[in-house]
């Protein structure tokens, strides 16, 4: 389509594969002759099922359907008025001074049961979830309702990267809120077609809450995770009593998770993952670099000198960034920032190469593909980041 200069590639119109220039054919090597065919986004969040937990009057706010594909959270905070997020908009509802009371949150927290230790719950077979806030007495004066979404074709973009060679592990980089769970079920419901694959289930967040995951993810197996701190140990155990061919866990967090996902990957199971931030800021994040092969090294103040081009200061002297084993993720996806992060995407396809340049003070090489949201048609360019 030409959207990104001379260089840019783009999808055939009727379902071929993607035109590359020769120097991008070399990463886009192995691309199954549709994988990279033009796909229109279907979105199916089943809006009106949370709907029905809400106060009358703010329910028929949100009755038009193209605002309940747009809606991404609804938050109610006690003495303020109802404010909804939808396309990365913020908007108050109600009429003139409507103002959220306790009975408004006390008669949602009734219909959903109430809250366990993790002040978060799901909807049975929703992809949504409902999160508490409390105050000092632990009475609950605050909701954060987040839509769940599933959107078939978003996993279209990278086809080529998911199927091209079945033992890449794939790691998804974004901010908060950016589309990464999303991303993460409908590339678990591909892959589950033809692999055995398994979901790390933390907080119910990819396949939904109650024991029959959600339809969105295919055939994939799914075990749940009593909390965040036991996600490293539910990995491990996944591995051991399971023998899955790919491992799907959305946002490793902990120092546990990261030994978990290299010693899976080791094991020769494929991993699939997503993280909040970048590649830079993962490399200089002391306690999760692991996943990168990277370890942060205190140096004395004559060696620190000799190597000032990649240190940064720490109390007592200075630090210095070593790759010293391979990353446990062979290609990184960054979400680009804003509101078109679910079609705007950095595809680096060799994570070791990356993080060696970073380390070097440099930039690393990266693939940009850009969907246009309404055909599904993409371009794709190489260059620096």
């Amino acid at each position: 389509r030409g959207l990104l200069g001379a260089t840019t590639a783009s999808t055939g119109q009727h379902g071929g594969a993607a035109k590359h220039t020769p120097d991008e054919g070399k990463s886009l090597a192995m691309i199954p002759s549709s994988g990279l065919a033009p796909t229109p986004l279907d979105v199916s969040n089943d809006v009106p099922s949370l709907l029905e937990l809400l106060p009358n009057d703010l329910a028929e706010e949100l009755s038009d359907p193209k605002l309940q594909e747009q809606l991404s959270d609804i938050v109610l905070d006690k003495g303020r008025g109802p404010v909804i997020w939808a396309s990365g908009v913020r908007r108050v509802l109600g009429k003139e001074h409507r103002l959220v009371s306790g009975g408004d949150i006390d008669s949602i927290v009734n219909k959903l049961g109430g809250f366990g230790n993790s002040n978060r719950i799901g909807l049975d077979q929703q992809l949504h979830s409902v999160s508490a806030i409390r105050n000092r007495k632990n009475d609950i004066i605050g909701l954060s309702m987040r839509v769940g979404q599933h959107v078939s074709g978003i996993a279209s973009m990278i086809s080529d990267l998911l199927f091209s060679d079945p033992t890449k592990s794939i790691l998804f980089l974004g901010d908060p809120g950016s589309g990464k769970t999303t991303i993460l079920r409908e590339v678990t419901r591909l892959l589950a077609k033809q692999s055995d694959v398994i979901i790390v289930d933390t907080i119910n967040e990819i396949a939904g809450a109650g024991d029959v995951p959600h339809p969105c993810v295919g055939q994939a197996k799914r075990t749940m995770v009593p909390s965040p701190v036991e996600q490293g140990s539910v990995m491990s155990e996944c591995v051991q009593n399971h023998s899955p061919e790919v491992m799907v866990v959305d946002k490793i967090g902990h120092p546990n998770d990261v030994e978990a996902a290299l010693a899976a990957k080791e094991s020769g199971v494929r991993l699939i993952s997503s993280m909040n931030g970048d590649l830079r800021k993962l490399i200089t994040n002391s306690k999760l670099q692991g996943l990168l092969g990277v370890e942060t090294v205190v140096l004395g103040q004559s060696l620190s000198k000799r190597t000032a081009g990649i240190t940064s200061s720490v109390v007592g002297g200075k630090s210095v960034l070593h790759r010293t084993s391979t990353p446990g993720f062979d290609v990184v996806v960054e979400l680009c920032p804003g509101t078109q992060c679910h079609h705007n995407w950095r595809i680096i396809l060799n994570t070791a190469d990356a993080v060696d340049s970073v380390l070097a003070g440099g930039k690393y090489q990266s693939q940009h593909r850009i969907r246009d949201p309404v055909t599904g048609e993409f371009s794709l360019k190489m260059g620096d980041s």
